[in-house]
């Protein structure tokens, strides 16, 4: 008998709003998608939106380091399984932990305890880890410890990928050997991504030619748009091909600054990612955040220098924010939530809803608020 989401609204790229039920298989994919409100002759419903409840393919948040407390910094099964059942309850259905900058001994802590949580992925998927620093310019440093940045090494690199499957490293691209760097990645089928830098468009433009994919958190930690040298900010909008990263939290990003970009760039380029730090899901206050502390407050996390240290916001409430600012139909939106970064990162069994792909799904309120979440057809989540 066939386990049914029943009476559901499908919300997936190029395919029209409309009610459906789905139908759930026994190897953790999606069997079939009947159309109307009525679930199939002789199957079971576990779940009934009644019309109302949105479906989409499960999030995918492809930059984050923490939540509930805990970072991937920390380096222990706890701190990333603490992440992965967090970002649950946002709808996320797969992540890449993502490191901050550090010694190369605290990197490879780092991965491998992502790499014992792999061995039993019990919340979110983790099929690869974002490398974020250290090979960062320490005039773009934010909230990152510039004493541990350094020039881009691919030893390191293969170091971490030999214990720990290596999805995204984001680094600035006008470093010395950053160039060969990039197209050794490339070699290794490793995205590379422009992050905490000062470059040039021009020597953006030398990065693309050598492989460079993503711009990290765009328009944070970037060189900026001007006149006269319009920078990495000014490459997001020139180039139609750049895979851009949005921390749509109203607070990385104004709201008419996230309208800027939905006016300028195709949904098909963009990804929403929440960046989100350990005191994600906390609430207001203060937190220990490595060598110093966060501060959170309004929905804002910072260092006690003023600078922004990552985000607080949730996977749905981005979503949330990009629905009310740009307008744009919610199909549309939903490339920017997980087909892109599933595509981006050449993962083709998720993403979209389709039948034979994995059964990873969100569902939402018309308000856009999580109900619950599916993992391979397995109610992991729910409100």
């Amino acid at each position: 008998m066939a386990r049914v989401i029943n009476d559901v609204l499908l919300v997936s790229p190029n395919e029209h709003i409309r009610p459906v039920s789905i139908a759930l298989g026994e190897d953790n994919c999606i069997e079939q998608i009947h159309e109307g409100h009525d679930p199939p002759t002789g199957s079971k419903v576990i779940f009934d939106g009644g019309g109302e409840v949105h479906v989409m393919a499960g999030f995918i948040d492809i930059h984050t380091h923490g939540a509930s407390g805990f970072d991937l910094s920390n380096a222990t099964l706890e701190a990333v399984e603490t992440i992965a059942e967090a970002k649950l309850a946002e709808g996320v259905t797969t992540f890449l932990p993502t490191t901050w900058t550090a010694s190369p001994e605290e990197k490879i802590a780092m991965a491998k305890a992502a790499a014992q949580y792999q061995r039993n992925q019990r919340f979110a998927r983790a099929p690869s880890i974002h490398v974020e620093g250290p090979f960062l310019n320490p005039a773009q440093a934010g909230a990152q410890n510039p004493k541990e940045m350094r020039l881009p090494s691919v030893e390191e690199i293969r170091k971490i990928n030999d214990i720990c499957p290596v999805g995204i490293v984001s680094l600035a691209v006008e470093l010395e050997g950053a160039i060969s760097f990039i197209r050794e990645m490339r070699k290794m089928g490793i995205i590379t991504s422009a992050a905490h830098s000062a470059a040039t468009y021009e020597e953006y433009g030398i990065a693309r030619e050598a492989g460079l994919r993503h711009l990290t958190h765009y328009c944070n930690q970037m060189s900026g748009l001007h006149h006269r040298e319009i920078g990495l900010v000014g490459a997001g909008l020139l180039d139609d091909k750049v895979m851009i990263e949005l921390i749509c939290d109203t607070v990385h990003l104004s709201p008419d600054m996230i309208r800027i970009v939905f006016k300028h760039r195709s949904c098909d380029q963009l990804m929403l990612i929440t960046d989100s730090i350990a005191a994600s899901h906390l609430g207001d206050g203060v937190y220990p955040l490595h060598e110093t502390e966060i501060i959170v407050k309004n929905g804002e996390a910072r260092i006690p220098e003023g600078n922004l240290a990552g985000s607080v916001v949730t996977f749905d409430e981005a979503l949330r924010h990009v629905s009310r600012i740009t307008k744009l139909p919610l199909n549309e939106i939903s490339k920017t939530c997980s087909a892109n970064q599933a595509n981006s990162l050449g993962i083709r069994d998720r993403g979209m809803i389709k039948q034979g792909l994995l059964a990873d799904l969100t569902l939402l309120t018309p308000k856009l608020e999580v109900v619950a979440t599916y993992v391979g057809g397995e109610q992991l989540y729910s409100a």
